[in-house]
Formats: structure tokens, C-alpha cells, sequence
């Protein structure tokens, strides 16, 4: 797979008891002997900022924006300055893991669970490369079950904090969708209804999971609610954004139209094969969707 410039991180996730920062779910930072206790939230939020960057110093302006926006800051460098001290001192033992440097402030600690997630995610692609979808199936679910829950859900005040859930939280739900057209592929469609209706409710307009939704209605032989799945997305996306289908949803919707007989289920091959519409393909690492890490390794002119 190729890298994309953005976050850069090692492939493999620190040892149990290196000190580490986990953001899906609550921010916490543990090492070997439990949690570390960084309890002030605008600490977390400066750790959790130069913990994403990779170990590359992040400039302080742009440090102070992403922490207190873009408008004008009364002495940042100054403030910055004493929230780190802060942080360091709450760190304790592991306070020298952040650092000052010419370029601004950096850390050595590293994102642990997104790290592990990453590396889940690799196995998940060359699992799908490969056709082995029971593998694609439980890489998912052992990605999906390293969150705690919303993304950096004690964060979201921080202009970056909210943005970087956002982004987390959608490659959550790219890789459960994924979980489940694997077992779609492998012929448990009925057994993933359920959880397909409740996601399709909560993301209505996520053309992926409607593609998905429809043809496990289809093949569970509900070729109604099927059509009526698509009918809804096509009306929504015209109604609220005046967008049309995605070429892969109309090539489905016609599909089941038409009855298409490649529609059901076969025994998946070494090689995949799958329809234009498959969802598997486009799931990536984290980082590879994170187009906004341009900014989190590159210092600014003038910065």
C-alpha cells in the first residue's frame, strides 16, 4: 500500500508498558503501571496534538490556533509555555517526553490504540486482496473494538480535536461497513440485517451502507424495501444537497431491477471479484483519509 504525505507513524504499536496516549474514546495516557493522571483538559489537548504529529514539532502559532482557534492570542508562546510545564509535571516520570525545539514543541509519545487500529488495518486489506473474508471480517471487529467510544470525546472544544473526531469516527463506520459486506460476501446477510437497518438509520445518506443495506434486502428476498432503500437516498441527496446517485448505487439499483442473477451470494474466490459497488477496497488506514495532517507535519511560513 502506498503512503500518502500525512501522519507518519511507525507501523507497530508501542509495548504495554511504553507510555502512550489512546483518543478513541475519552483521551487517556498509561504506561505499564496504569494511567497517568494529565486530569486539566487543556493539557490533554496540547499531548494529544503533538502525540498526532508524529514526533514532528509543531510550530507555536500553529499550535495555539488549533488549541484556541484562529483569532488573535494574547502572548500564546507565553501560555504555551505554562501549559506545557503543566503537562510535564503531571506526566512526571514521563514528563520528558515532551519537547522543546527550535522549530516548536514535539513529544516521542505516540498514539497507542490508533497505532494498533492502523496496523489491524493493514492485515484487514491484505486479508481483502486476497479473498479471505472471514479474515477481513474479524480484522474489522478487532479494529471496530478499539474504541471506547467517541472519538476524543472530552476534546471536542479544541478547533482540532473536533475535526480529528470527526475523521476517526467516519473511518469507524468505513470499517464496520466493511465487517459486514464481508459477511454479506459470505453469505450472512440475514444474521446483519439488523445491525445494517440501525446503521442505516443513524447514516442515511452514507451511499456505501445503502449500497450494502439493499442488497442484503434483496437477497433476504425484499426486493421492495430494497428499491425503496436507494429510492430514499436518491430523494434525500436531490431534496437537501441537489446531488445525484453515485454511478455504483444506480448500477445497483438497476441490477436489482433487472434481477441480476450475480446479485446472490457465490462461494468467494482466491482472487475477489467483486460487484463495482464493494466497499472493502476503499478502506485504508486512518492516515490516509487524514487529509488535514498536511498542516500537523509541515511548519507554516513564518511559524
Amino acid at each position: 500500500m502506498t503512503v500518502p504525505q500525512g501522519i507518519v507513524y511507525s507501523t507497530r504499536a508501542p509495548d504495554p508498558g511504553y507510555a502512550q496516549v489512546r483518543i478513541l474514546g475519552p483521551v487517556s495516557v498509561t504506561d505499564g503501571a496504569g494511567t497517568i493522571g494529565v486530569d486539566r483538559p487543556l493539557e490533554r489537548a496540547v499531548l494529544v496534538r503533538l502525540a498526532l504529529a508524529g514526533g514532528v514539532p509543531v510550530p507555536d502559532r500553529r499550535l495555539a490556533a488549533d488549541l484556541w482557534g484562529d483569532g488573535e492570542l494574547s502572548r500564546p508562546v507565553e501560555r504555551l509555555r505554562v501549559v506545557v510545564s503543566r503537562l510535564r509535571t503531571a506526566l512526571g516520570a514521563h514528563g520528558g517526553t515532551v519537547l522543546r525545539t527550535p522549530a516548536g514543541y514535539r513529544t516521542t509519545m505516540v498514539v497507542g490504540d490508533l497505532l494498533a487500529a492502523e496496523a489491524t488495518a493493514d492485515r484487514l486489506q491484505a486479508a481483502q486482496r486476497a479473498g479471505r473474508y472471514a479474515e477481513v471480517g474479524a480484522a474489522a471487529d478487532q479494529a471496530r473494538r478499539l474504541w471506547r467510544g467517541p472519538a476524543l470525546a472530552d476534546l471536542l472544544w479544541a478547533p482540532y480535536a473536533a475535526v480529528e473526531a470527526a475523521r476517526l469516527d467516519a473511518w469507524r463506520l468505513e470499517l464496520t461497513v466493511t465487517g459486514l459486506e464481508a459477511a454479506l460476501r459470505l453469505g450472512s446477510g440475514l444474521e446483519c440485517l439488523r445491525e445494517m437497518s440501525i446503521l442505516a438509520g443513524e447514516h442515511p445518506l452514507h451511499e456505501p451502507l445503502a449500497r450494502l443495506h439493499a442488497l442484503a434486502l434483496y437477497r433476504a428476498g425484499r426486493q421492495v424495501d430494497a428499491l425503496d432503500r436507494l429510492r430514499v437516498v436518491r430523494l434525500t441527496l436531490a431534496e437537501q444537497f441537489g446531488a445525484a446517485l453515485a454511478p455504483e448505487t444506480v448500477d445497483l439499483e438497476v441490477r436489482i431491477l433487472r434481477h441480476d442473477p450475480t446479485l446472490h451470494p457465490a462461494r468467494p474466490t482466491v482472487k475477489p471479484s467483486g460487484p463495482a459497488y464493494s466497499t472493502v477496497q476503499r478502506i485504508t488506514r486512518y492516515r490516509d483519509v487524514a487529509t488535514l495532517a498536511h498542516r500537523f507535519r509541515r511548519p507554516e511560513p513564518g511559524f
